[in-house]
């Protein structure tokens, strides 16, 4: 029973879990690649790891916030947070790749991609969370749901610049002119970069309903007497 106990806790943290799912998705790509000989899809590993890294930030936070750190501690990690969140989200858009892998079933190839796909949303909701609530605690309820809504709008148009424009999270280190550019290019051009803003708003939608699908905001139970 001991043992039963221990292992119902150990399932009940979410980082397990997205493990598991991790899990699931490295094993079908190790399937795959044993099956048709090719790893042509080796690039979900790294994708894969990119989404880890906004939920290693949250964690830092989180634990920075509880520690009572000042702003700009919080502030620096919480940029670095922001600039790697899209790359969870991002990895919905690998299914672009469907049209161009054809050595695997391509009902193989779907449930692969849906396994990265579901490990990157669960993976940027639960950083979202973690960040989300410590602003909640810091300035109030409705500071967080409008860090959340803008949070899940800047991750849409990070998708954007990743998958169409190219730009990598360290391109802000290593290009940083570069990235400028790009980054300001649909700002500068509203109406030329249309798909920019489509893009943007149905990726940046799709992370706040999987948000709110996957963290319901509790309801508020008045007390009983």
């Amino acid at each position: 029973m001991e043992l039963l106990s221990a292992a119902n806790r150990v399932s009940e943290r979410p980082v397990y879990r997205l493990l598991a799912s991790s899990v699931l998705g490295l094993l079908l790509l190790t399937a795959r690649a044993a099956w048709t000989g090719s790893t042509s899809y080796g690039f979900l590993v790294w994708n894969l790891f990119l989404a880890w890294l906004p939920l290693v930030f949250s964690e830092i936070i989180e634990r920075l916030a509880a520690r009572g750190a000042r702003a700009p501690w919080l502030l620096a990690v919480g940029a670095a947070w922001l600039l790697f969140l899209p790359n969870a989200p991002y990895l919905v858009t690998d299914f672009i790749h469907l049209r161009y892998q054809t050595l695997a079933p391509l009902w193989f190839d779907a449930v692969m991609l849906m396994a990265f796909a579901w490990t990157g949303l669960a993976l940027g909701v639960a950083s979202l969370r973690q960040t989300a609530r410590v602003v909640r605690q810091r300035f109030g309820r409705w500071a967080g749901a409008a860090f959340v809504a803008g949070a899940a709008a800047l991750s849409g148009y990070g998708i954007y610049l990743g998958r169409f424009v190219r730009l990598n999270s360290w391109d802000v280190v290593t290009r940083p002119l570069h990235a400028a550019s790009e980054v300001l290019a649909p700002l500068a051009h509203p109406l030329t970069l249309q798909r920019a803003w489509t893009v943007t708003g149905a990726l940046g939608l799709l992370f706040l309903v999987a948000y709110l699908t996957l963290h319901p905001e509790p309801r508020e139970t008045k007390p009983t007497h």
